[in-house]
């Protein structure tokens, strides 16, 4: 047998991972096989069963080595364990852009993800085979034309997979795309002109920036034209329409019938300086550091402390519709120093309106046909932004995002506990470090994005 014979797995014959040879099948035969075949034997053991004479059960496929039949029952689960571990943190250190929607499954696994992944599973039949996943633009903030078809696929699974987890992924995959951009990397366009000579900007790179700034006007609620239908002459005669602008057009239709929720998920990384000036009001409130006399309109107008970002508590009531409103903060009534949520804003718009009560209606008939009877509201926790200024206000997050996440970590706490362990990483890593914040990742707007993504 030759060295490329030996690295290519007996039964699919594609190529043997790193992790597939260095945690081989612990059986005499030395007979080894790779982690997606492996997968697939243990999942056909689980759900492929035939009914026999008596009535009883019986597993078809059994959990045999195939090529000597010895018991590997005993050991298989723990050998995909370790080669999911092994291949993550090979793929740990590879950009998402260079990675395939199955090296991207790999990459984020966690043990709750279980150990057969869906790729793995190919004794499903065509009845039992899930639709065809539909790539949904909407999702990606202006950033398709700089991201691969396979991690369009990815991203758009994540969005609309109903958990709070899986968005924060998305998110981090949408952060990593855009700082590529900002060193001047795009692997869409990377590969599209990966065999022209250096030379002027060729038309991929102008229709996506043109994408890029039409997406942010439309987002802000701007558009260069008047409606969404074609531009006229003055003598009434019809300019011919670019793919872009049908494009776009295209885009602002979808967000009418199928309107984003109102806090869409984000993640950014912001440097701990940030939260010096929090670290010194904590202080001074312990009585650690004498405190500076403030300008007399600093009492007028109210301190903020917390430097360029502080928070406000808030509970969320349970409903779905709570992820199409943004809520609108302010001084409380009692005291102008503390900020409170006053209450929560929906559209004007009424074409939105409907289309987000369709999105609703869907919830309220997946709830019925699961539990007709009401179950008591349980309110939540939470965390907004209260105020938002300097790099972190750049960084795109607003006034009454939910915080959801901070450096990979589901935060569950209140303002308090938030500002204690922003301070603690600051203390940790001076001016000069780095956190990551991820804002509305949460069930609310999860299952909002899986809700939207079945009207069609």
């Amino acid at each position: 047998m030759t060295d490329n014979e030996a690295s290519d797995c007996p039964i699919c014959l594609n190529p043997m991972t790193a992790a597939d040879i260095s945690h081989p099948i612990p059986c005499p035969c030395s007979f080894n096989f790779c982690v997606t075949c492996l997968s697939s034997l243990l999942a056909s053991s689980r759900d492929d069963y035939q009914m026999a004479s008596d009535g009883n059960r019986h597993v078809k496929v059994h959990l045999n080595c195939p090529n000597c039949r010895k018991d590997i029952s005993g050991s298989i689960e723990a050998i995909i364990e370790e080669r999911r571990v092994a291949k993550v943190a090979l793929l740990k250190d590879i950009p998402d852009c260079e990675l395939s929607s199955t090296d991207l499954r790999q990459k984020y696994w966690t043990k709750k993800d279980g150990l057969v992944l869906e790729s793995d599973k190919d004794n499903t039949t065509k009845a039992e085979k899930k639709p065809v996943l539909e790539i949904d633009t909407t999702l990606f903030g202006g950033l398709e034309f700089a991201m691969t078809i396979e991690e369009q696929k990815y991203v758009t699974e994540l969005m609309t997979s109903g958990y709070a987890d899986k968005l924060a992924q998305a998110a981090q995959i949408l952060e990593g795309t855009a700082e590529l951009l900002k060193k001047g990397v795009s692997p869409s366009i990377t590969a599209a002109n990966s065999n022209e000579s250096n030379g002027p900007v060729s038309p991929i790179h102008r229709e996506a920036a043109a994408t890029a700034r039409a997406t942010a006007a439309l987002a802000g609620g701007y558009s260069n034209t008047s409606g969404i239908g074609q531009s006229r002459s003055r003598d009434g005669t019809e300019h011919p329409v670019s793919n872009f602008q049908r494009q776009m057009e295209q885009k602002a239709r979808d967000r009418l019938r199928r309107p984003l929720p109102a806090r869409m998920p984000l993640s950014v990384t912001l440097s701990t300086g940030e939260f010096e000036r929090l670290a010194l009001a904590m202080r001074q409130q312990a009585g650690l550091v004498p405190e500076e006399k403030k300008p007399w309109w600093k009492g007028v107008l109210g301190d903020r402390i917390g430097g360029s970002i502080s928070f406000v508590d808030d509970e969320w009531d349970g409903s779905i519709a709570d992820a199409f409103a943004r809520a609108r903060i302010g001084p409380s009534k009692g005291n102008r120093k503390t900020l409170e949520v006053q209450k929560r804003v929906t559209t004007s718009n009424p074409a939105e309106k409907m289309s987000i009560n369709r999105i609703l209606k869907v919830g309220e008939e997946d709830a019925c046909e699961n539990h007709c009877d009401s179950e008591p509201v349980v309110r939540t926790q939470r965390v907004l932004v209260a105020n938002i200024r300097g790099q972190a206000g750049k960084s795109g997050i607003m006034k009454g995002d939910v915080v959801t996440h901070v450096n990979g970590e589901a935060f569950y706490g209140n303002t308090s506990e938030l500002n204690s362990l922003l301070v603690s990483l600051y203390e940790e890593q001076g001016k000069d470090g780095v956190v990551m914040i991820v804002v509305n990742a949460d069930e609310c707007t999860a299952e909002a994005l899986r809700l939207r993504s079945r009207i069609r």
